[in-house]
């Protein structure tokens, strides 16, 4: 670099250049003491709040919001994704009233998943800014407030408008719960389509292009989502354009910022950690997107089409009056992880119950299909205890004629949970012992039923390579052999009361649980992706802190109904058509000639090709 010189300063990809003498600004020089100030309000908008800030008001500014109310003002593209009570649209919008007053003639698209959502929301926010800042809202007229559509102007022609229809036009858009996904879930074709070709008006003054204006702005505010959503390929697009010095600004607030800022309590993070399950609090409360968008094992697509089952079964269906099934139609294995007294935190013991059976479809008459007809997990407990409590699963779903197993986890605790399965533990029950006598076998008692196989997964050379259950599993679900309970809880809780004629609401919660855990089991699945080695593929977690128990109790017992199909399925000889046809054909004695319809002798060859 050479010996440093006095006066100058290093600028990697430029070289030496020389310091630029500093000198107080002369104010007087500007002429117009309100222009310097318009133009100070306008790149620090916060500071116009503090000057009209009422005695009455009930937020004041904390830091975060000042830098969304900042950093929507000076970028082209934003993309806030924040903790709940973050005050997001408060922040956004406060910012966009802003503008309108700063910069006369300047309009905003708001939009989002629903017209009466926005409405709502937007109108909300208004009222409350309203209050906290009544000088500004003076500058407003309300034109719209209603279920479905909210507006707001100023006598100097900037507007704010709920609004997507074909051939608007606008300065700049936000979009509302960008990431959100159902009831109802952000249009991002419409978005695409509709709403970012309007965003095309340039600001002008004197009928010249202001410069000093940010043109073409697209703001989006959101919780965090999953990462194969619209709202992460927005996120990583604008994240790199901010690496690369572009008008971009991309942020992920957490809860803490906002306990930091004592703008909530502790005790309110709290409740809701309680209250959401592991995946939802990563993406509420934490601003983390979950899933992965590269290498999925299961992807998002292919996780919805599985949903389609509509009613889970807490018993054999043998046992209901209007089943359809024989007993030897239908089995039933039980997938149960076994997690430490002491692991790791928030591990849990759980248990997938899978019911299988045959396809009519002739191209999947080797696969059983296999259904995911109820979930739970629970606090690990001692071996005894789990024994006790997998096997009053276990029996629910025996019934006699048909077939019902155990896939356990069998290393290390597991080994003990097992082991307390094959004694006699006083439930009334026999005493079961390890499928085909393959493991413990002298520790068996009279008349125990061989129905517990013990998964040893691991690495080449164990029973149960996990690459191939991962791969299993992958394969399955691409062609829809398994199915999952449906995400639509209430229709699916009301099938089956109307099923098993229920009339009063007081086993709700035990019929919604087993919805309410296949959900948990999607988001474990989204938190996986395929990791290739030389060893063969395996499945790897995006976070460790969300676990994967329940994925792991389904796919042990998706691996012995794999096993199943071995030995039931794919062993058996699959005729098609023509084999009767053909039995019936008549042939002579000799095995290597027969005759055609044309009375031509067909003579039968062995080998391929002779030489002379």
């Amino acid at each position: 670099m050479g010996a440093r010189r006095t006066g100058h300063t290093w600028a990697p990809g430029i070289g030496w250049v020389k310091k630029q003498e500093t000198e107080s600004a002369k104010y007087d020089g500007f002429g117009d003491g309100w222009a310097m100030l318009l133009s100070f309000i306008r790149w620090f908008p916060d500071f116009l709040q503090d000057l009209f800030l009422s005695g009455e008001a009930d937020y004041e500014l904390t830091l975060i919001q000042r830098v969304i109310m900042r950093v929507n003002a000076r970028y082209q593209y934003v993309d806030i994704t924040g903790s709940r009570s973050l005050t997001k649209t408060y922040s956004s919008m406060n910012e966009a009233m802003d503008e309108m007053i700063l910069w006369p003639g300047i309009k905003f698209a708001y939009y989002g998943p629903s017209y009466k959502q926005m409405a709502k929301i937007a109108s909300q926010t208004y009222r409350q800014i309203q209050k906290d800042y009544p000088g500004i809202a003076k500058h407003f007229i309300v034109d719209s407030d209603s279920a479905d559509k909210f507006q707001i102007s100023t006598p100097f022609g900037s507007r704010l408008a709920i609004t997507a229809f074909r051939g608007d036009n606008v300065h700049a858009v936000i979009a509302e719960e960008y990431a959100q996904e159902k009831d109802p879930p952000f249009d991002a074709e419409e978005y695409r389509r509709v709403v970012l070709p309007s965003v095309r008006l340039a600001y002008k003054t004197k009928g010249k292009k202001d410069m000093t204006y940010v043109p073409y702005k697209q703001h989006t505010i959101t919780s965090a989502g999953r990462r194969q959503n619209h709202s992460y390929e927005t996120r990583e697009r604008h994240y790199t354009m901010m690496q690369r010095g572009e008008s971009a600004f991309v942020m992920d607030v957490p809860f803490d910022v906002i306990l930091l800022l004592q703008m909530r309590p502790w005790q309110w993070a709290e409740g809701l950690k309680a209250e959401l399950t592991p995946e939802e609090w990563m993406r509420e409360m934490e601003s983390y997107y979950t899933g992965t968008d590269e290498n999925p094992i299961v992807s998002d697509a292919t996780l919805s089409e599985s949903r389609c089952l509509m009613m889970m079964e807490e018993h054999h269906c043998c046992f209901d009056k209007d089943n359809k099934l024989n007993p030897e139609d239908v089995i039933y294995v039980v997938g149960y992880d076994v997690s430490y007294a002491s692991g790791a935190r928030n591990a849990k013991c759980a248990a997938a119950v899978i019911k299988c059976t045959k396809q009519t479809v002739w191209m999947k008459k080797d696969k059983y299909l296999k259904q995911a007809v109820w979930i739970n997990d629970w606090e690990p407990k001692d071996p005894m205890v789990q024994a006790k409590k997998l096997k009053q699963v276990w029996a629910r779903y025996y019934y006699d004629g048909s077939q019902a197993y155990i896939a356990i986890d069998a290393w290390q605790y597991g080994t003990a949970v097992l082991q307390a399965l094959m004694t006699d533990l006083g439930d009334g029950l026999p005493p079961l012992c390890c499928y085909e006598h393959s493991m413990f076998a002298d520790c068996e008692l009279d008349g125990a039923l061989p129905v517990i196989y013990p998964i040893r997964a691991g690495g080449v050379g164990t029973t149960d390579p996990d690459s191939d259950m991962v791969r299993y599993m992958e394969t399955q679900f691409a062609y829809h052999n398994i199915e999952l309970l449906t995400s639509n809880h209430a229709a699916g809780m009301e099938q089956y009361k109307r099923y098993h004629r229920i009339k009063d609401d007081h086993n709700d919660y035990a019929i919604y649980l087993p919805y309410k855990k296949t959900v948990e089991l999607v988001g474990q699945i989204q938190n996986l992706k395929k990791q290739t080695t030389d060893r063969g593929v395996f499945e790897k977690r995006i976070s460790n802190k969300i676990q994967r128990d329940s994925w792991s109790a389904l796919k042990y017992a998706c691996r012995f109904a794999q096993i199943l199909e071995r030995k039931y399925l794919m062993k058996a000889k699959r005729k098609s058509d023509w084999d009767n046809a053909l039995k019936n054909k008549h042939t002579t004695n000799n095995p290597q000639t027969g005759s055609a319809r044309n009375g031509r002798l067909i003579t039968g060859r062995s080998g391929g090709r002779r030489f002379s």
